[in-house]
């Protein structure tokens, strides 16, 4: 399946938004444009839209990154970039389309990069500013909550990462697992999470990486019943750096390593949160929740 197939299914299967998928590739590239992503409607809508958050990749001075997000288009030279660095920011929505190209001024062998990509599910104060239409109820509910006023004085909305730090409350748990044995062909259960029925919490998956090897090998996330949910290639990852991720399960994490080729110690890191199911995330998953955590969570305002 194509990388823009196998993003384009993520993105419609995203609930729980918004959810961080981290964009894992790995090509050879040709002389002259090499296109990556391509996605359109209805993958990508108003009411739907999608954020590009931060970008590594294979420092090459011979490669410029093209990213169109709508009808502007962005470079990047990538000769700053490092897979193994500090992630650079690259943040740009997409209401309509998106489409990421790799030009090469020559052959290129495995070239690896990563990009961070939001599902998001736009609040009223982020429709205002992004100038995305508004419903007769958005309208009434942002004059009752003064929405407008404060998008105009600056004080929202709030950046994405920042307001799940605000609305996140408990305490995370971080795990290094080394896989000891992978067999050709078959998956190997890492680790899996499950919390008790009606816990009252939820988990997040915040970080991964893996050493980078060949062979077809992938990590696998499942969340809750969407099984193997992700399907993150390995080659383009590298152990001394965590990858960003948010991906919340209400009742289970599971992250399984597959690879074409029997493996021995693969080493694979990541981060996974554990957080109180609060009314303000109830209302932010479309879960059961208050008038006012509904309210509170379309506007886009404190909780």
């Amino acid at each position: 399946m194509a990388i823009q197939d196998e993003l384009a299914t993520v993105i419609r299967k995203a609930r729980y938004l918004p959810e961080l998928l981290p964009l894992f590739h790995a090509q050879d590239l040709a002389t002259g444009d090499n296109p990556i992503i391509t996605l359109g409607s209805p993958t990508i809508s108003p009411d739907i839209p999608i954020l590009t958050d931060k970008l590594s990749a294979t420092p090459d001075a011979t490669v410029l990154l093209k990213l169109k997000a709508d009808k502007p288009t962005h470079k990047a030279e990538t000769i700053s970039l490092n897979v193994m660095g500090e992630l650079t920011p690259l943040e740009f929505l997409a209401t309509k389309s998106l489409s990421l190209v790799l030009n090469a001024d020559a052959p290129v062998t495995d070239y690896k990069m990563y990009l961070g990509i939001w599902v998001i599910r736009p609040s009223i104060a982020q429709r205002i500013l992004w100038g995305l239409p508004l419903t007769p109820q958005h309208e009434e509910l942002s004059r009752k909550r003064g929405v407008r006023d404060s998008v105009v004085k600056g004080i929202l909305p709030f950046p994405t990462s920042y307001q799940i730090e605000r609305e996140c409350m408990g305490f995370k748990r971080t795990y290094a697992e080394v896989v000891a044995n992978v067999t050709s062909g078959q998956a190997t259960q890492v680790v899996v999470l499950s919390l008790p029925e009606s816990s009252g919490e939820f988990l997040v998956l915040e970080s991964i990486t893996a050493a980078s090897t060949a062979n077809n090998a992938q990590i696998y996330v499942t969340r809750d019943d969407d099984t193997n949910y992700l399907k993150l290639p390995v080659l383009p990852m590298d152990s001394a750096y965590d990858f960003p991720a948010f991906i919340p399960a209400l009742r289970k994490l599971e992250i399984s390593y597959y690879a074409d080729a029997t493996l021995t110690n693969r080493y694979v890191r990541f981060t996974i949160g554990r957080y109180k199911l609060t009314d303000i995330l109830c209302a932010r998953f479309n879960l059961e929740a208050t008038q006012e955590a509904r309210e509170s969570t379309l506007c886009g305002v404190v909780p």
